[in-house]
């Protein structure tokens, strides 16, 4: 099985350009053993690890500690070898090569995402009006939903973040994280049936989109493995009659 690499950006341009994403126990256990170095350009994803070991290793490196939609909690610059770093709230770490988390401007609070594959064409750069600002965040059951409207999603420039239980994805609304829900109401589990329920009242500073699989869906539901360019074109309006609010008939 060949390795995931993707690349690795900020609203303020590239982190990493070639990013390995370790989301196997093998690939987190390996980490970076056997390396001389890391080249400027290059990066290891830990996916689900809230603390790192540098034991063995010959080289210092950034160690950037990630929620779980990749904002930065802290980042511990210059880890030196046969150190044990972790932050309780982490729960991934992005590891560079030492100075780079400064050199490339990144520090608490700043959201990155990650786009599959590294090859992937540069977004353009983004504005403060630009798709960079909507937020998009998909919640569902289908695991394989979710990987693939993340990544079609990113290509096409929104900053995705992903939920697959209903706390996971209330409490990232609560703390302001999401523009644009999409949810999916086709899957086992109707937790996001009850979650576009209880979204209703907050139109106001969330727009909720539901997808669906089959004719079980709601009316307004879009297709669920549809065009994406349709799912995409309805983010975009969605997220604008938030900004621009429709006029309300006197």
């Amino acid at each position: 099985m060949s390795r995931r690499e993707g690349r690795i950006e900020s609203e303020h341009g590239i982190v990493c350009e070639r990013c390995v994403v370790a989301d196997s126990f093998r690939l987190r256990l390996r980490g970076l053993l056997g390396r001389k170095g890391l080249g400027a350009d290059e990066g290891l994803l830990l996916i689900g690890s809230p603390s790192l070991h540098t034991s063995f290793m010959k080289f210092r490196i950034d160690a950037i500690f990630l929620d779980r939609e990749l904002e930065v909690i802290d980042v511990k610059p210059g880890l030196r070898p046969w150190r044990i770093s972790g932050r309780a709230k982490a729960k991934h770490i992005l590891e560079l090569r030492s100075g780079e988390a400064a050199r490339r401007g990144v520090g608490a609070g700043a959201r990155l995402r990650l786009i599959e594959p590294a090859t992937a064409p540069l977004a353009t750069a983004p504005s403060r009006d630009s798709e960079w600002e909507i937020r998009v965040l998909l919640g569902a059951s289908d695991r394989r939903f979710l990987r693939v409207a993340s990544f079609l999603l990113g290509r096409n420039g929104f900053s995705v973040a992903t939920a697959h239980r209903m706390s996971d994805l209330m409490d990232a609304i609560e703390r302001g994280r999401a523009d644009v829900v999409v949810l999916d109401t086709s899957g086992p589990e109707r937790w996001p049936v009850r979650a576009a329920a209880a979204l209703e009242g907050e139109a106001a500073r969330t727009a909720v989109l539901v997808v669906a699989d089959g004719v079980e869906g709601p009316a307004d539901a879009l297709p669920k493995w549809g065009s994406f360019d349709r799912l995409v074109e309805e983010i975009r309006r969605a997220h604008a009659r938030l900004v621009v609010p429709e006029a309300v008939p006197a």
